[in-house]
C-alpha cells in the first residue's frame, strides 16, 4: 500500500501527459500523501513567409501545477489539481495568467475515476490527444479548442468547467461519460456577430468509448452534445446547441506512432477559422474536420531521443470549399529524461476561401520547452 503508484494521477492528467518526464518538486511527502510542484516554461518563434518582421519570440504554452494525492486503504486514492497559465515574458506587460485546471477527485482500480471540477475532457483524454502530437502547431481540426472559448471550456471539448466526469476500463474496452452544469458568463471576447449578444448553456452531456484489442491498436470515439441558446439583442433566444462527434485510430509499432481523427461538428466552429464563411451570428453551422500524425523516435544514436514527424490538419466548411489546412513536417530532440524539448516545424499552408482562392502563408517555427 505504501509503494503503491498513485492511480488517479495517471489517469487524470492524461496519457499524453503522463508520457513526458517532469522534474517534479516534491514539497510534502509521506506514506500516503504527497504534493508536487511542476510545469513548464516554453517559448516558440514563427518565420511566416512574405511577412515582415514576424519572428519575435512567443510563450508557447508555460504553466505551473500543483498537485496533491493521498492514498486511503481499500484501493483508493484521491488528487487535487490545480493548473495555471502563465506568461514567463510579459509580452504584454503582465503575466497573464489564467486557470488551465481546477479539479479534485477519486480513483479506484476496479471502481474507476470520477473527477469534478474544470478537468480535460473525455473528449481530449481518451481520444482526440492522439493527434496533437506536433510540438508547436496542431490541434486546430480536431474540435477540442474550436468552440465559444478557446480552451474549449464552454462547450466541453477542451477544459470544459463545472463538469464532473466517471471513467472506467473492462476488458479491452475504456468508457467514459462527464456531464457539465449551466452558464452564462461567456465574455464577449468570444467573437458574438450579429445579432448574438451572449450564450447561455444549460449543460453538456458528452461520452467516449475506446477499444483497445492490442497493445498497438486503439480505435476510439466521442460524442458530445451541449444545449445552449443565444442571446439576442431584442432579448429573444435562439438555439445555438453544439452537436460533435470524433473517430479516431491509432498504431504503434516500435518506435513508430500513426494516429488519425476525423469530426463532424454542428454549431462548434466559430467564422473566423474560414474566410468569408456563411455563418448564423458568427456561428458556423456544419464544418468536418481531420486530422493525422506519423511519427518516429530515433532513440541510441545520440543523447536523448530525436523525434522525425509529419501530419495534417484540415478544417473545412461543409457548406462551401472554405477551409482552415495545413500540411507539415517537424524534428525534435528531447534532452535530459524529455525535460528539454528542441524542435523545429515546417508548416506548408493550403487553405482556402469561399471561393477556393487561396489565402495563408506558409511558416517555419521554432521551440524551446523546458519542464521543470
Amino acid at each position: 500500500m505504501m509503494n503503491k503508484t498513485f492511480v488517479a494521477t495517471l489517469i487524470a492528467t492524461g496519457t499524453l501527459l503522463a508520457s513526458q518526464s517532469a522534474l517534479a518538486v516534491t514539497l510534502y511527502e509521506t506514506t500516503q500523501d504527497k504534493l508536487t510542484f511542476s510545469g513548464r516554461i516554453a517559448a516558440g518563434s514563427s518565420f511566416v513567409d512574405n511577412v515582415h518582421d514576424d519572428h519575435d519570440p512567443k510563450n508557447a504554452g508555460s504553466r505551473v501545477r500543483l498537485i496533491h494525492e493521498h492514498n486511503f486503504e481499500g484501493g483508493w486514492s484521491s488528487i487535487a489539481r490545480a493548473e495555471w497559465g502563465f506568461d514567463p515574458f510579459f509580452e504584454d506587460g503582465t503575466d497573464n495568467h489564467y486557470k488551465r485546471l481546477l479539479y479534485a477527485g477519486a480513483s479506484h482500480d476496479d471502481y474507476g475515476t470520477i473527477l469534478v471540477g474544470k478537468q480535460y475532457s473525455l473528449w481530449y483524454d481518451m481520444v482526440a490527444y492522439w493527434t496533437d502530437w506536433f510540438w508547436y502547431n496542431g490541434a486546430t481540426a480536431q474540435g477540442s479548442f474550436n468552440g465559444a472559448s478557446s480552451d474549449g471550456g464552454f462547450d466541453g471539448n477542451g477544459r470544459p468547467d463545472n463538469a464532473i466526469s466517471y471513467k472506467n476500463s473492462w476488458g479491452d474496452w475504456t468508457l467514459g461519460v462527464l456531464y457539465q452544469t449551466s452558464r452564462d458568463d461567456v465574455p464577449s471576447s468570444v467573437g458574438y456577430s450579429g445579432n448574438l449578444t451572449g450564450l447561455d448553456r444549460k449543460y453538456t452531456a458528452q461520452g467516449a468509448a475506446v477499444y483497445q484489442p492490442t497493445e498497438e491498436w486503439s480505435f476510439g470515439f466521442t460524442y458530445t452534445h451541449s444545449d445552449i441558446d443565444g442571446e439576442l439583442s431584442n432579448g429573444d433566444k435562439t438555439d445555438e446547441n453544439v452537436d460533435s462527434g470524433l473517430l479516431a485510430a491509432r498504431w504503434t509499432p516500435g518506435n513508430w506512432y500513426f494516429a488519425l481523427t476525423a469530426g463532424e461538428y454542428h454549431n462548434l466552429v466559430r467564422d473566423g477559422d474560414f474566410s468569408g464563411v456563411e455563418s448564423g451570428d458568427g456561428i458556423v453551422d456544419e464544418a468536418r474536420g481531420y486530422e493525422g500524425v506519423a511519427l518516429y523516435n530515433v532513440k541510441g544514436q545520440v543523447p536523448g531521443t530525436v523525434q522525425l514527424y509529419t501530419g495534417l490538419n484540415r478544417l473545412e466548411d461543409r457548406d462551401s470549399d472554405a477551409r482552415n489546412a495545413f500540411y507539415l513536417a517537424g524534428a525534435a530532440w528531447l534532452l535530459f529524461d524529455d525535460n528539454l524539448i528542441l524542435a523545429v516545424e515546417q508548416k506548408f499552408d493550403d487553405s482556402r476561401n469561399i471561393d477556393d482562392s487561396d489565402y495563408g502563408n506558409d511558416e517555419t517555427d521554432l521551440l524551446v520547452r523546458y519542464n521543470f
